[in-house]
């Protein structure tokens, strides 16, 4: 693909090489003369500069000598346009079945769906035009996937909440009768875990994406793109806003909101609500420049006790 198709793909400006064959995509250290390169800061220029490749994506106003380049403002949504054109292609065939699948007399078949081996779909599961699910994902009974939901491999959904009530010597199962309900354009990955609804459903609103190895406890919701990354924990009940991010590691209390545009950093422990715009960190979560205050006071601390000794 000519390079000047690409910088009108991406709406960037074209600095030389209009007519430069572009055939993928690599890394500065490992890309040659056919291939393109992306610059997403400023300190990989150096390395970008004495590449083999034979070209670049910069950030505008990135100066440039000796290699064609296409300049954009937004470099990584540039390189996520790009990279779609390079992408390998699906090998099975659209409209197959093979013919190993065991599928319910009752099932109701799309056009547009592609279901890996050792998928487990269960009863009344709804899924939506152009979903795919990968190796080994198992969807529980009352599932519900919207358009261009993307499931990722070993990930389970609606799997029982975690109810259970004291009955004088033993726990009482409280059964779990709700659904789960995940929203067009959605992107959930391996291993997590999403439990349903007791009553009602656990929703996860459109155009949000879960890293691996996320716990989803019964009735969270969850709204419009949010994102949030591996190895975060929920209790029951949390509600998200929308556009609310988070850092791996982080945990919620049960029963909290959590408002629109906040961001939760790594390792948190989100004890209550949070308004609207928070930027949070440490445990229990605060605003992050109190928490960083706290932690360069902690570091102080010996020195400050050594002194106080001294003094006495």
């Amino acid at each position: 693909m000519k390079l000047k198709k690409i910088a009108e793909l991406v709406g960037g400006e074209l600095a030389g090489g209009a007519d430069v064959d572009i055939r993928g995509v690599a890394l500065p250290n490992e890309a040659t003369s056919r291939e393109l390169i992306f610059i997403l800061e400023s300190k990989g220029l150096a390395e970008a500069l004495k590449s083999q490749a034979g070209a670049v994506v910069a950030p505008v106003n990135t100066k440039i000598k000796d290699k064609p380049a296409v300049l954009v403002k937004n470099p990584r949504l540039a390189m996520a346009k790009i990279l779609t054109l390079f992408a390998p292609k699906p090998g099975q065939k659209i409209g197959t079945i093979h013919k190993t699948a065991v599928i319910a007399p009752t099932a109701k078949l799309g056009q547009r769906v592609t279901i890996y081996p050792h998928v487990t779909i269960g009863d009344q599961v709804e899924i939506g035009d152009d979903c795919i699910i990968y190796p080994s994902a198992t969807l529980y009974d009352r599932v519900k996937l919207g358009q261009r939901v993307i499931i990722h491999a070993g990930a389970c959904l609606g799997v029982d909440g975690y109810g259970f009530v004291w009955a004088n010597d033993h726990y009482e199962k409280i059964p779990q009768i709700g659904q789960v309900v995940v929203e067009d354009d959605c992107e959930i990955y391996a291993n997590v875990c999403i439990a349903r609804g007791t009553i009602g459903a656990t929703r996860i609103g459109a155009g949000t994406k879960i890293d691996n190895l996320t716990h989803v406890a019964h009735n969270c919701v969850f709204g419009q793109h949010c994102a949030i990354t591996a190895l975060v924990g929920f209790a029951g009940s949390v509600t998200f806003q929308d556009h609310v991010s988070v850092g791996g590691m982080a945990g919620f209390n049960g029963h909290i909101t959590i408002g629109e545009n906040t961001v939760v950093m790594g390792k948190a422990g989100v004890t209550k609500d949070l308004p609207a715009n928070s930027v949070v960190s440490g445990f229990p979560a605060t605003q992050h420049k109190d928490d960083l205050e706290m932690q360069a006071a902690l570091r102080r601390l010996p020195e400050i006790l050594k002194q106080l000794k001294n003094q006495k």
